[in-house]
């Protein structure tokens, strides 16, 4: 599977990371959790006679420099702004696949902002808006690492009586389903709204993300097979079984309830 670090590299070195060099051009700009759709893409024009040639990029990678030197992100972005490799994709991009972007320059994906991607020579035939699941906080050990004021009860439930009590797991509740209804909403914007139904009803059943940012394979197959039904339909599409980023992962704990995912729990109080 092709991976971050050779994407990154090949971006900050031109604009972007591409594979084929076929008539028709897809451009893909997301982060991370977009990586999976390039090799599901490659693989299956490498067996189609090389018919795209394929473009990704992740603008906040533009926060650093070849040598992994932090930058001047906002002066990194203008630049791209005059790259003509980069306007070049542009104008000849015919499928544009992306999240959703409103603070990223010229990168911007919303057509009312200020500045947006529109603006630079981006016309496509077809544009498709990915569900973004970016600090999605969901599982116990993640609310109450990044949640200060839970971390804090949660510390004083252990130290007074050994566990969680009802009104702090009350409190988590809360949190998780606030972070839940957003991601859903977050699908309403989208090309994709049936995923939140598709989610509502499967996470607990199968992992759809190993973080609160991180999707898992099945979050990746879901969508791109949905994606390619509804707009690329391309025969013979197979997606592989690799999993980005199955080797970092949130574990469950006692406290989440109703999982299927046939994986080790982890005591919380393993992180108080």
């Amino acid at each position: 599977m092709i991976n971050t670090v050779e994407i990154k590299q090949q971006q900050l070195a031109k604009g972007t990371y591409s594979v084929g060099s076929g008539s028709e051009v897809i451009l893909i700009i997301g982060s991370c959790r977009a990586v999976p759709y390039i090799t599901y893409l490659r693989d299956w024009n490498d067996a189609n006679d090389n018919r795209f040639t394929i473009h990704i990029l992740d603008p906040f990678s533009w926060n650093w420099d070849m040598q992994e030197q932090r930058v001047d992100y906002k002066a990194e972005l203008l630049k791209q702004e005059t790259n003509q490799y980069l306007l070049d994709v542009l104008k000849s991009c015919s499928i544009f696949i992306h999240e959703y972007y409103n603070n990223a320059e010229m990168f911007n994906c919303d057509k009312s902002a200020k500045k947006n991607i529109y603006q630079f020579g981006l016309n496509p035939k077809q544009d498709i808006c990915l569900p973004n699941y970016n600090d999605v906080f969901v599982l116990t050990r993640e609310i109450v690492s990044f949640d200060l004021e839970i971390r804090k009860m949660a510390i004083q439930d252990y130290n007074v009586n050994g566990k969680l009590s009802a009104y702090t797991l009350e409190k988590i509740d809360i949190v998780r389903q606030k972070n839940l209804q957003k991601f859903y909403d977050i699908c309403g914007m989208t090309d994709f709204p049936e995923f939140a139904e598709i989610f509502k009803t499967h996470y607990k059943q199968v992992r759809f993300f190993w973080t609160f940012n991180h999707v898992a394979r099945r979050f990746n197959q879901v969508i791109f097979d949905l994606m390619n039904k509804k707009y690329l339909r391309l025969e013979g599409l197979k997606m592989t079984d690799d999993d980005l980023f199955a080797n970092n992962y949130s574990y469950l704990c006692e406290y989440d309830e109703g999982y299927k995912w046939n994986e080790e729990i982890k005591p919380l109080r393993d992180i108080l």
